[in-house]
Order: C-alpha cells, then sequence, then structure tokens
C-alpha cells in the first residue's frame, strides 16, 4: 500500500478544519495518562527534597510529544490492520473519513517523535546511559505496541506494555532523573499508577473485544472468559489504595496522600457496575470514566505529596 494512499474506506465526510482535525488525531485530553505519572514522581521527589524543575518541564514536554506519536502511530497500524475501519466507537476516525492520508499521518508520528527527542536530550546528556536506555525502551514500545513484525498489543500483550511504559517506566524513571536512584517508594507509586492506566487500556479492549477477534488482535479481553476480564478491571481499579497504605505505613509523614480515598468511592462504583456493561456502547463510557480516575487519583497522590512537604518544611 502506498503511504500517500488515503484510506480505502474514506467517506464523504465533510472535513472539519485542520487544526480540528490533528485535534482528534492526537487526542491532547489523553495525555493526562503521560504527564500525571510525571507528575506524581516529581512530587514524591519534592517529599525527598530532589525536585529538578527545569527537568520536570522538559520531561512533560517529552512525555506528551511521546504520547502524540503514540496515537498517530496506532491509528496509522490499526487502519492498516483493518481494526479502525470496523470498529468505529471511541475511533478519531481521521483516516478512515480521509480527512489525512496515511503520508500526512506518518510525518505527523516523525515530528511528534522528533520533538520528544528535542526535549528528552538535555536530560539524557546530563543523567547518561540509564536514561538513554530508558528512552530507548520507550520508544520501542511506543513503535512495536502496534506496528512492527510482532505488534504487542495484537498478542496479548498490550496490558503488559502499558504497565511497564507508562506505569513503572514513567514514574520511576521521572523519579530517578531528580534524584539520580529508585526506592522502594518509587517503585510502589509507579505499580499503583501503573495499574490505573493498565484499566483503561482494559476497559478499551473489552469494548473492543469481538471486533479485535475478527481481525485476529489477541487481548487478555478476547482470549479469556469475560469474568476473567471483569475480575482483571476490578483488581486494576481498586488495587491501588492498598499500595497507597503500604506508602503511608512505610513512612507516616506521607499521611495526606490518603487524600486519594476521595476518589475511592468512584473506583468501587466502577468496580461493581463494569460486569454489567456488555455491548460496545455500554462499556465506552468505562474507557473515560477509567482515565478519569486515573487523572484524579495521580492528582490527588500529587497533592498529597506536596502538602505533605509543605508540613514538614513548617
Amino acid at each position: 500500500m502506498s503511504l500517500a494512499a488515503p484510506s480505502p474506506t474514506a467517506s464523504a465526510v465533510p472535513r472539519p478544519p485542520l487544526w480540528k482535525v490533528w485535534f482528534l488525531a492526537i487526542r491532547p485530553f489523553s495525555f493526562t495518562t503521560s504527564t500525571v505519572p510525571v507528575i506524581a514522581a516529581s512530587m514524591l521527589a519534592l517529599f525527598d527534597d530532589r525536585l529538578d524543575v527545569p527537568d520536570l518541564l522538559l520531561m512533560l514536554i517529552a512525555s506528551m510529544a511521546t504520547h502524540a506519536g503514540c496515537n498517530l502511530a496506532n491509528d496509522y497500524y490499526d487502519d492498516e490492520t483493518g481494526v479502525d475501519r470496523k470498529q468505529v466507537i471511541g475511533q478519531a476516525g481521521v483516516l478512515q473519513n480521509g480527512w489525512l492520508t496515511r503520508r500526512e499521518i506518518g510525518i505527523g508520528i516523525i515530528v511528534s517523535f522528533a520533538v520528544a527527542l528535542v526535549a528528552a536530550l538535555p536530560i539524557m546528556i546530563e543523567i547518561g546511559t540509564p536514561i538513554i536506555v530508558l528512552a530507548l525502551l520507550s520508544a520501542a514500545a511506543a513503535y512495536l505496541y502496534t506496528g512492527g513484525p510482532f505488534p504487542l498489543a495484537y498478542w496479548a500483550l498490550g496490558e503488559v506494555t502499558v504497565f511497564l511504559a507508562m506505569g513503572v517506566g514513567m514514574v520511576c524513571g521521572t523519579y530517578y532523573v531528580h534524584t539520580g536512584e529508585v526506592t522502594t517508594d518509587a517503585v510502589l507509586l509507579s505499580v499503583a499508577i501503573g495499574f490505573l492506566t493498565t484499566a483503561i487500556l482494559h476497559a478499551n479492549n473489552v469494548r473492543d473485544r469481538e471486533v479485535d477477534r475478527q481481525h485476529r488482535k489477541r487481548t487478555l479481553a478476547n482470549l479469556l472468559p469475560r469474568w476473567f476480564a471483569n475480575l482483571e478491571y476490578q483488581a486494576l481499579v481498586l488495587l491501588p489504595w492498598l499500595l497507597v497504605v503500604w506508602l503511608i505505613l512505610r513512612n507516616p509523614a506521607t499521611w495526606p496522600i490518603t487524600v486519594s480515598a476521595l476518589v475511592l468511592p468512584k473506583a468501587m462504583r466502577l468496580a461493581r457496575t463494569f460486569p454489567a456493561a456488555d455491548t460496545p456502547l455500554e462499556l465506552n463510557p468505562y474507557v473515560r470514566r477509567s482515565a478519569g480516575l486515573h487523572m484524579q487519583f495521580g492528582l490527588l497522590i500529587s497533592a498529597g505529596y506536596l502538602a505533605a512537604t509543605l508540613i514538614g518544611s513548617i
């Protein structure tokens, strides 16, 4: 297929203004999943009295640019396999409607990752090998998620990849940039945020399980029984609070992070009602609500560490 050729399913849907087309393609509203881990890890570093503000700003830029590139790459390769042409709920549709060509999406991918590289370069020079390795692994995960000869998302490795890259990798990597080490607290925080990030993807996969199965996209949601998928989702949205308790027991001075309990009722409600949702239309809101839970949890944890820092300085 020619890189410049538009999607074969392009329709006559009127094209919105160009800025809106790229907004839909890049999906900046999803960037909370890549910025909240950076902010939370930075507030933990602040609590440990080792925050580097310029590095924080560079990491936020790099994470958002990488996320934009991932969103574009996912659309590019899912359109190539035909998944996005069949699954319309939750899709941007810029390729399917002919608003952008595959060549334009390809250029967008290159630009996004170039911006991420430029933002991360000062940090890689400053920190050296550990961050260079992490950056290379992150770039590989972004490409191999839906691209390459063995796309991870098509072989039931999507949840593992997202958990490691956007949970453990982002939080521990950010903390390492600030402090030069990875502590047990940073790992516990990374696992808690990683669980909630994975819950977003899992809700998405449960919603798309039938279409994914038709296109041989193997996910845990369509390989295992629905009851297991329900248990997985429930564990992913509830376990983070056990990790919060563990963090406080390790260091009672961090008690202000109990503010995260404000959204525990929302997590419990999602866990309780998720099994009853069956159709894609019923399941689609859970993708958005899971993303909201991830954002709220991460920001409340960040606020808690900031409050603990201020209290400790009095």
